[in-house]
């Protein structure tokens, strides 16, 4: 459950759920095998909370192909979301022993949120001349950019929802749009990496093993948590107050990366 607490908060606040997770385990002791598929059902948490929070727009991207619907922005929509996640599904599986192994360094953690909370800071100095760009200016360069920027997050302490809402910030999107799309961003990487793992715990037979009832709490608390966190970064965002977020991301990484080196 408390695990599910820190995916769900963590997910989608811009301070690493990732890098959370692995300062978790080190700081209690917990730095034995990895579970990659208690990892994976968290989440999927997470993407419960989204398919809540955005159903408006996943309901008009399903309805698009249907006769009267409002299917020119609903496939527009689509289209910019696969653009964006082809460079993390080719890095993700090029560089998977190299992501791995960073998960399981605590100093990893540390410098990618030092990243994080640069990243961050640097929103303070963005250039706020000129209106704010809506779904009708939206074009392959910003899903493109969003999506290499994501590819970042695949090392630990390295927000996500971050780096894609900073990159689409500096691009002059709207916040509300670029939340969304970044929130929406993770369904293809969160739902592949589920098929895989749960495919992976059947082919090994060992679903006997697993504690069903702890997990599913892990799940539904981050579902929640998760919900509750969209919610309050979207208030966040439209009174500009992201980058808020560094000072606790440059706090916590110098912390972490003094106590690696002790």
């Amino acid at each position: 459950m408390a695990l599910g607490l820190i995916q769900g908060l963590t997910e989608f606040l811009p301070v690493s759920s990732s890098g959370h997770l692995v300062i978790f385990k080190h700081l209690f002791g917990l730095q034995g095998p990895n579970n990659p598929l208690l990892e994976a059902l968290l989440h999927f948490g997470t993407l419960i909370a989204v398919f809540v929070a955005f159903r408006g727009r996943i309901k008009k991207i399903i309805l698009s192909p249907l006769p009267g619907s409002d299917s020119e922005k609903g496939g527009k929509y689509l289209i910019h979301l696969l653009v964006a996640t082809v460079p993390i599904a080719v890095i993700g599986l090029l560089a998977k022993d190299f992501i791995e192994a960073a998960f399981n360094s605590v100093r990893s953690a540390g410098a990618g949120l030092l990243v994080t909370g640069i990243v961050l800071f640097a929103l303070r100095y963005r250039n706020t001349v000129g209106s704010e760009r809506d779904m009708d200016s939206f074009n392959w360069k910003d899903s493109l950019s969003i999506g290499l920027a994501q590819v970042t997050a695949l090392f630990p302490g390295i927000s996500r929802s971050g780096v894609t809402i900073s990159t689409g910030l500096f691009r002059k999107l709207e916040p509300g749009l670029v939340a969304e799309f970044s929130f929406l961003l993770m369904v293809p990487a969160v739902f592949g990496a589920n098929v895989l793992q749960v495919w992976e715990v059947f082919s090994n037979n060992s679903i006997s093993s697993i504690p069903l009832g702890a997990y599913i709490l892990g799940t539904a608390t981050s579902a929640v948590s998760g919900f509750f966190a969209i919610k309050w970064l979207l208030q966040l965002l439209r009174r500009g107050e992201l980058s808020n977020f560094s000072y606790y991301c440059l706090a916590l990484g110098g912390a972490v990366l003094i106590w690696s080196f002790m």
